[in-house]
This record gives structure tokens, C-alpha cells and sequence, in this order.
């Protein structure tokens, strides 16, 4: 997955910047390998850029949302700390950008992005209530929760008050890997964790302006053609590894177990 965001205010040109550097190329490449499956997040300023900018790309996400290949994430509409608000504001905001999305795109996100992965044991509440299934956390969360590093390959589920919502690991490790490394390192590791159960799933979610914004990312990650060879590994390897959304998993495995995330 990838989570893109430009602050409120900040000045047009860097969001013109990002667009161009990061964000439309990054489509680009995916469109070419339908076998690729991606969760994309953007937060409101950045709906509210391309609306009024680059229209044009919020019809293609839509149509490739429509199509399967991508799954659309929600959030809190202008990426606030939800702990750090009202919880009728957090539920607000949330629900103004799963409206956003259904308008513009044509689906309704199931998951959110917590902006900066800032968790507090009743966000699982106000993530229910808000209509939320599930969310995504660094795996630093669950392990100073009391899990193990083998027990981060799946999601898991947890509660407020019994208002469950289901939570994700995103992994570390491929955070360094991707896209800094050659491609061969990622698909080893993946290699090393893989199963002959074929149930183990391995997120990986980060910035998008990783992918081209990031100093000498769009030299390497475009013009050398890093993304590209990485979703061609991708494909090439479909017999045991397969690039799917969140909810493709979710509507494909039952969860680890359950468990509670501290503060974190």
C-alpha cells in the first residue's frame, strides 16, 4: 500500500511536484501490470488538489478501484490525530472521507489510514462506530504489545468496549527494502517467510512519495525503472506469492487471533 499527503496550506508547486514526481507516475507503471493489486491512500488535501487540478486522475483511480486492482483507503479527511480530538470530530472526519470516496470513486473505503500510526486502545471504538473494518499499524505497536516477530503475518482482531475492528502489521523490514534495494532482495525475504500453507500475508505501507519525491527516489525508482522491475518480479512470481489488497486478504483468511495494542 502506499499513503500519500501534502499538508494543508503547503505551497501548489510541491503539490505540482509531488503529482508529477510521484503520485501519476506511480499509476502509470501499475496500469501495466493488472496482476498487481495496491491499497492507495490520499488524504483531503490532496482529493481537494486533484479535483481542482488533475481531475483527470481521479477518474483514472476510480476506474481502476472499479476494476479491482486498487483498493481506495479512508482516513480522517485533512489526516488529523484522531486521539487528539473530540471523538464526535474524529468520527466526523472519518466519515467525510468514506463520503468523498463513494461520491468520486464509486466505492466506499472499508479500511483507514491512522494518521502517523498513532493508536490508543479506544480508537478500536471510534473506529467501529465510524464504520471502519480495519486499520494499519507498524509492527513496533503489536510487538510492544507482547507478540512475537513470527506472530506478524496475518491480521488480527481487538476490541473497545465490544466494538471490534481488525488491525494489520505493516513490516518493517520491507519499509528499508522497498524501494532502496534491488528487487531481488525483497522477493527473497518474501521467499524466506513463504509457507506451503500459502496463508501468510506480509504488508508492506508506506509513502507514496517514496516512490519518486524522495531525494534520487525518481532517478532510480522510474528512470532506472526500480517499480517496474519490481511488479515484474511480482507477476513472474504468482505461483507462490501474490500482490493483493487488504480486503482481498480479509475476504480470503480469518485472522490471527485477537489481541490488544497499547499506547503506541
Amino acid at each position: 500500500g502506499c499513503h500519500g499527503h501534502q499538508p494543508v496550506g503547503n505551497f501548489d508547486f510541491v503539490f505540482e511536484e509531488a503529482y508529477e514526481r510521484s503520485y501519476k507516475p506511480f499509476l502509470d507503471v501499475l496500469e501495466r501490470f493488472p496482476a498487481v493489486q495496491v491499497t492507495l491512500h490520499y488524504t483531503g488535501p490532496l482529493w481537494d488538489w486533484f479535483l481542482l487540478h488533475r481531475p483527470e486522475f481521479v477518474t483514472r483511480l476510480a476506474q481502476r478501484a472499479q476494476a479491482g486492482q486498487i483498493e481506495i483507503m479512508g482516513g480522517g479527511y485533512y489526516e488529523p490525530l484522531l486521539c487528539a480530538i473530540p471523538e464526535r470530530d474524529a468520527r466526523a472526519k472519518i466519515v467525510r472521507m468514506q463520503q468523498f470516496c463513494e461520491t468520486h470513486l464509486g466505492v466506499r473505503p472499508r479500511g483507514m489510514w491512522l494518521t502517523e500510526r498513532v493508536w490508543e486502545p479506544h480508537m478500536a471504538r471510534v473506529l467501529a462506530q465510524s464504520g471502519v473494518e480495519y486499520a494499519a499499524l507498524d509492527d513496533a505497536h503489536f510487538l510492544c504489545s507482547g507478540l512475537r516477530p513470527d506472530d506478524l503475518y496475518g491480521y488480527y482482531m481487538t476490541e473497545e468496549e465490544g466494538e471490534a475492528v481488525k488491525v494489520f502489521p505493516i513490516q518493517e523490514k520491507l519499509r528499508y527494502l522497498i524501494p532502496f534495494r534491488p528487487v531481488s532482495e525483497s522477493i527473497d525475504y518474501l521467499k524466506s517467510l513463504a509457507t506451503e500453507a500459502g496463508d501468510r500475508c506480509v504488508v508492506v505501507h508506506d509513502d507514496s512519495e517514496k516512490f519518486g519525491s524522495w531525494p534520487f527516489t525518481y532517478e532510480s525508482v522510474y528512470e532506472e525503472g526500480w517499480l517496474e522491475e519490481f511488479f515484474q518480479a511480482l507477476t513472474d512470481n504468482q505461483e507462490w506469492l501474490h500482490a493483493v489488497t487488504y480486503c482481498a486478504h480479509l475476504d480470503a483468511q480469518d485472522p490471527v487471533g485477537r489481541t490488544y495494542i497499547t499506547c503506541a
